[in-house]
């Protein structure tokens, strides 16, 4: 049942991000001058939704690191300019992309079968793809699009990961990192209308799928305890990207200037992602949150339940037909 809705439809921005203010606090200035004594060399990283923005400015701060990164999206030819700026930028020759539709379960497959197949061992996976649409879509699968491309598709990509992960995990250990929200304590997960077939409202939705994000690396980090596998989440701040290009107060240019005076910069947003990535003093760290800054982030009561936890395991287990193994 698709409610007489269009799949996978959400839409490709056609005018640039808001640009932000490039000034550094103190703060920043240190993490960042920490972040540049990491040595990622031999380490294989994948980025989501690494076209543009937050995910292209994670993919350059690795690749300024010395690692092998993999760029992934849908659009391929935003993907392709991505990968050859951040190259390009970086100076580093090891930068290759995978184009897939995280709104497929599908495209998902496929895609974790070609980095698998590219590469023995993955080091790092970063789910930074995500989406705020302003009306209720379906994915592929038929399932409500915020959903599916927030908080089913970091599920099943590392579900289809783990055999390289594990690798990684032998050698020197691997990380997961989950780009996560500070609106992740205005969300509730509505088990009773997930989808909100019933009721739907696009800031519910997109909180609902920032808490969830939030969920499934605690959850993830248990049950990969002991495995070599770290699992934390980033909260990157308010940054000046297009995810919310589709939203009527971020359309008008002037808007857009406003917006940038008070919104950080993908670059500053990124540092997060890069340094859960990267920095060797949390190596062995897992199941927390780090804002931009490095430090760690305490959550929400309903993120660190459980029993939530479990049930929405168990609920995304159900609808992407991925089941984890512990060994």
């Amino acid at each position: 049942m698709h409610d007489g809705l269009e799949p996978s439809t959400y839409a490709e921005a056609s005018v640039p991000a808001t640009r932000a203010s490039t000034e550094m606090s103190p703060q920043t200035e240190t993490l960042a001058s920490s972040i540049a004594d990491n040595d990622m060399r031999g380490r294989v990283c994948l980025v989501t939704g690494a076209s543009r923005g937050l995910g292209k400015a994670t993919a350059l701060g690795l690749a300024r690191l010395g690692a092998t990164v993999v760029l992934l999206a849908r659009d391929e030819r935003l993907l392709s300019a991505a990968r050859d700026d951040v190259a390009a930028s970086s100076g580093n020759p090891h930068v290759s992309s995978i184009v897939a539709d995280l709104a497929s379960f599908d495209d998902i497959r496929v895609a974790a079968q070609e980095l698998r197949a590219r590469h023995e061992a993955l080091h790092v996976l970063i789910h930074n793809a995500g989406v705020n649409p302003t009306k209720r879509k379906l994915s592929a699968d038929g399932i409500e699009l915020t959903l599916a491309v927030n908080h089913l598709a970091p599920f099943l990509l590392t579900h289809e990961l783990l055999p390289a992960l594990r690798r990684g995990g032998h050698d020197h250990g691997a990380r997961v990192v989950t780009v996560a929200s500070m609106f992740e304590r205005f969300g509730r997960i509505a088990f009773h209308d997930v989808q909100g077939a019933r009721r739907w409202i696009g800031p519910l939705a997109y909180t609902q799928s920032k808490l969830a994000n939030v969920l499934f690396t605690f959850e993830l980090a248990e049950r990969l305890a002991g495995t070599g596998i770290t699992a934390n989440c980033v909260d990157p701040g308010l940054v000046a990207t297009d995810l919310m290009r589709e939203h009527v107060l971020f359309r008008p240019r002037w808007l857009k200037a406003v917006w940038g005076r008070v919104l950080a910069s993908p670059t500053a947003g990124a540092r997060a992602a890069v340094h859960a990535a990267s920095a060797p003093e949390i190596a062995t760290v897992t199941g927390k949150c780090f804002d931009r800054y490095g430090r760690e982030v305490r959550t929400s009561r309903q993120s660190r339940d459980p029993a939530t936890r479990e049930r929405l395991w168990t609920l995304s287990e159900q609808l992407t037909g991925a089941t984890f193994t512990a060994t």
